[in-house]
């Protein structure tokens, strides 16, 4: 069988499926639109619209079905859309104060709020908990999307800041969730920040939502690692960076170790996240080296992770830190 033919037999098939596909959401979507001409109680309509939602995203996810043979669109790009799809405002990491101050403000407003964090860094929540300090905003943190949506269906929360890449349940199915039991509840939807450090690049499909911010360290921008000497200008984070960096040459350690394994799905997470919380701190170069080991991870590269466990191990040990 030629490649050809191969090609078109996969296209017919993946035609049948979408009609097998449509003639039930067919039948679902005119369903729900008998269902709102009935003496509904307020409840039940929040209901139905989210059915409505979902018949929608299904029919857009069949129409577009080719979209989902990228390996790559189908894992991070897919998710980062998703969630993007339903938040209020996206956040690229690293960030400072500011922008994280301003994202929140842009989607609950000026007054005492109650904010729930997901993310699985340590760094990052010491990080953001620092930031809002003296604001008078209570924060409340939690390291997986399961118990994010524990947390955020039984307690109420202004605004949650959102991770993408997750251990077990990630970000954007944490915030269906969310946003299905804000639904099932009668309740307004609470406001989402999809925050990550994943580019989505220009095949990502999803609009930019209201309050989307750039990350500032996309990975094909190259950061100067040379520098000798970092200054640290915040007051609130130069007490934190002792520890930040002790905390990166235990990374190294986990590094080697999952390298020496052959665990490059290990390699690839803890990257994730040192490239999320490096810029906060104000090293960049951290941000850049942990994009690139997460990028040789992906790619099973293995000298090239070796030589930038060996950079990164050169940078922690030789840089100086001075305060403005």
């Amino acid at each position: 069988m030629t490649s050809t033919e191969s090609e078109g037999m996969s296209k017919a098939s993946l035609d049948a499926l979408r009609h097998e596909l449509l003639n039930p959401l067919n039948v679902l979507a005119g369903a729900t639109i008998g269902l709102l001409e009935t003496d509904l109680s307020e409840a039940q309509r929040a209901w139905v619209r989210m059915i409505q939602s979902a018949t929608a995203r299904l029919h857009g996810a069949i129409e577009n079905a080719e979209r989902y043979d990228s390996r790559a669109l189908a894992d991070g790009r897919a998710r980062l859309a998703d969630l993007c799809s339903i938040a209020a405002a996206r956040v690229g990491k690293p960030f400072d104060r500011e922008r994280l101050v301003r994202a929140i403000e842009s989607v609950a407003g000026h007054r005492p709020l109650r904010i729930l964090l997901v993310d699985d860094s340590p760094d990052l929540a010491l990080l953001v908990r620092t930031y809002l300090n003296k604001t008078g905003w209570t924060l409340d943190v939690v390291e997986n999307g399961e118990r994010a949506v524990a947390e955020a269906t039984t307690e109420r929360y202004d605004v949650v800041l959102m991770d993408i890449d997750l251990p077990g349940l990630d970000g954007a199915t944490a915030a269906h969730a969310i946003r299905t039991a804000d639904l099932a509840r009668g309740v307004a939807p609470t406001p989402i920040i999809a925050m990550t450090a994943f580019d989505p690049g220009p095949a990502a499909s999803a609009p930019e939502p209201k309050g989307f911010e750039p990350s500032a360290h996309e990975p094909e921008r190259r950061v100067q690692r040379a520098a000798d000497v970092v200054t640290i200008a915040d007051p609130e984070i130069a007490p934190l960076v002792p520890e930040f960096l002790d905390s990166r040459r235990a990374d190294i350690q986990t590094f080697r170790t999952a390298l020496a394994d052959g665990a490059f799905e290990g390699i690839r997470s803890t990257a994730h996240r040192m490239k999320g919380s490096g810029g906060g701190y104000g090293f960049d170069a951290i941000s850049q080296l942990g994009a690139d080991l997460e990028a040789a991870a992906d790619a099973r590269d293995v000298d090239r992770i070796g030589r930038l466990i060996d950079e990164l191990d050169d940078y922690v040990n030789s840089v100086q830190v001075v305060s403005a």
